[in-house]
């Protein structure tokens, strides 16, 4: 069995009695920890602390709260945690999350606090995707890609082969969901022949 203070220990983790206030590194909420950890299992629990133990400041707001939002939001956004987990954290350092956790407890008693930090901390998140979407190679670049008088029969295997690399590598880089209404909307190309030139560069 899995022993909640040895993984802690790993991130430099320490837990406290109940009647101590936790300094950066401490929390108390050890039976969080053990909830998380026995209902979601040993994976799911060290990105928990993952998320909060090594990301900027966030190492003294390790509480129930925090923990539950944390798991909440994990479980709600498993393709930025699974295939951008560089970048996953990466927003997390730049999340208030002191002041969050501050404005939610205003809230006490009327709203309950794990799931307004989680939409709270949501929020921020979705901004963050949205502006690493917004670097993405839009639809002028992809064009460039094509000749000037684009007609798909014309287009060499080389260069066919070369587009549907870079489409397969940008339906990776948008969240799930996503990647149909760029094609749609931003690409320049039909959803056909997009689908085409994937499959060709697939088979290459």
């Amino acid at each position: 069995m899995i022993d909640v203070r040895a993984v802690c220990a790993e991130y430099d983790l320490e837990i406290v009695p109940a009647n101590v206030l936790p300094q950066p590194g401490q929390t108390r909420a050890v039976a969080t920890m053990e909830r998380i950890l026995n209902k979601y299992g040993e994976g799911h629990f060290r990105m928990v602390l993952t998320t909060l133990a090594e990301t900027r400041d966030n190492n003294c707001l390790i509480d129930e709260t925090s923990l539950y939002a944390t798991s909440d939001l994990i479980l709600a956004c498993p393709d930025w945690v699974e295939n951008h987990t560089s970048e996953w954290l990466e927003w997390w350092d730049k999340i208030p999350l002191g002041p969050i956790m501050a404005t939610i407890s205003q809230l006490r008693g009327k709203v309950h606090a794990r799931f307004a930090l989680a939409g709270a901390i949501y929020l921020m998140l979705t901004h963050y995707s949205n502006q690493r979407m917004a670097k993405l190679d839009s639809a002028p670049s992809i064009k460039s890609k094509l000749p000037k008088q684009y007609k798909g029969k014309h287009l060499r295997q080389v260069e066919r082969i070369r587009l549907g690399r870079k489409l397969i590598q940008i339906k990776a880089d948008l969240p799930r969901g996503h990647f149909i209404p760029w094609v749609k909307d931003e690409s320049g190309i039909s959803y056909g022949a997009v689908q085409r030139y994937m499959r060709e560069a697939k088979a290459a």
